[in-house]
């Protein structure tokens, strides 16, 4: 990151710190008389997703990108748990049609074919479609493939590497989820139900607009859909946005910022079918969403989340519409709240021995991910009962 940058971001967070403590104050002691207790947000959690919120709002994208950086590839291969099995795990693809990361080939420490495995997982990135990177969630990828393991189902584990912006506006990324699916299943030879399609926010909207572009292309759909808080409506004017605006560490400024810069001008009209994914731009342009997602689509949102009616409302619609979704939702959770979970055990998860326990509660957030892998593969829960919602 250039030094003006650093800079700008220093003197950001430092004005910004006695800001966010004074205002986080003040509206705790407004609310403090008429707010459930059971309602509240601790005072440190509070300050921590208010700065959280305020700082990426205001700070240049490119800064944000920086903080966002996952943890070197040495952290995780040279680490107690996967040192041992190096070769096998986040291997890099660079074909043209396959850009990313095997972050492994059947269960660490067991490798395997990917087209031997009982599943194949793709998953895609968030990010807001301008920050991440597909070894961002590569600890909690492999800690879901662990668990898999020990239920007896092979996983290997694929994570996409697709264009950012402003290096490049949509299409571009669907066409880049497409080619990849593509790859896996007529190159690889991987069968459709045996891959599970997943993505966090920005890479929840794009497992979307890929499964639209396999619907339109005629292209066999993947076996299930896990959907982690996904960004389905890119106009980022639904009421949670207003509601959670104080419980969320996401802000409307940032996620406009994001819209700007993926969709940009040229790419406007391209892009309106997948800009928002709950209301069509035009009437009778209503996605069929009984045709276009797999069999069983999960869904996860937190209950702090900005975004948690803009899903509420996209599930209603796609089961209106005859598709099988069961939607989670998490309490007292923000967005990302899952790997935010993760990203405080990763050290400890990673100092552990190959053959050492995880603890009940390390790493819970990979554990919701495999919750919902667990619904899709049980054939018989297919009948939506008892949702979050």
């Amino acid at each position: 990151m250039p030094a003006s940058n650093t800079l700008v971001s220093l003197g950001v967070a430092t004005v910004a710190a006695p800001v966010v403590l004074f205002s986080v104050m003040l509206r705790r002691a407004r609310k403090l008389a008429v707010e459930p207790q059971e309602t509240r947000i601790s005072c440190t959690e509070d300050l921590h997703r208010s700065f959280s919120r305020g700082v990426s709002s205001v700070l240049p994208l490119e800064s944000v990108r920086h903080y966002l950086k996952p943890r070197s590839l040495e952290f995780i291969l040279e680490s107690n748990r996967f040192g041992p099995f190096q070769p096998q795990l986040c291997s890099k693809s660079s074909s043209d049609s396959l850009k990313g990361y095997w972050i492994c080939k059947g269960p660490p420490g067991k490798s395997q074919l990917e087209v031997e495995s009982d599943v194949v997982l793709v998953w895609f990135h968030g990010g807001g479609y301008c920050f991440g990177d597909p070894l961002s969630p590569a600890v909690s990828l492999l800690r879901v493939a662990e668990i898999a393991a020990a239920r007896g189902i092979s996983m290997s584990i694929f994570s996409v590497e697709y264009t950012l912006a402003p290096a490049a506006t949509f299409p571009r990324q669907q066409e880049e989820a497409v080619a990849a699916y593509r790859h896996l299943v007529e190159t690889k030879a991987i069968p459709p139900d045996k891959i599970i399609l997943a993505g966090d926010s920005a890479g929840g909207h794009l497992v979307l607009s890929c499964l639209i572009a396999l619907h339109s292309e005629g292209i066999q759909r993947p076996k299930g859909a896990l959907l982690m808080y996904p960004w389905v409506n890119l106009t980022n004017n639904s009421p949670t946005f207003e509601s959670n605006r104080h419980k969320d560490v996401l802000s409307k400024r940032l996620l406009d910022r994001c819209v700007e810069a993926v969709i940009g001008e040229r790419g406007r009209v391209e892009a309106l079918n997948l800009e928002d994914l709950i209301n069509p731009w035009e009437p009778g342009r209503e996605h069929a969403w009984n045709m276009i997602l797999p069999s069983f689509t999960w869904v996860n949102v937190g209950r702090h989340d900005v975004l948690l009616h803009d899903v509420q409302t996209f599930v209603e619609r796609a089961r209106a519409k005859g598709a099988r979704v069961q939607l989670e939702i998490t309490p007292n959770a923000t967005h990302g709240w899952n790997f935010t979970v993760d990203k405080n055990a990763e050290k400890f998860f990673c100092g552990l021995g190959p053959e050492d326990q995880v603890p009940q509660g390390v790493m819970a957030g990979s554990d919701s991910v495999c919750e919902g892998i667990f619904k899709i593969l049980e054939d018989d829960l297919f009948a939506v009962v008892g949702d979050g919602d």
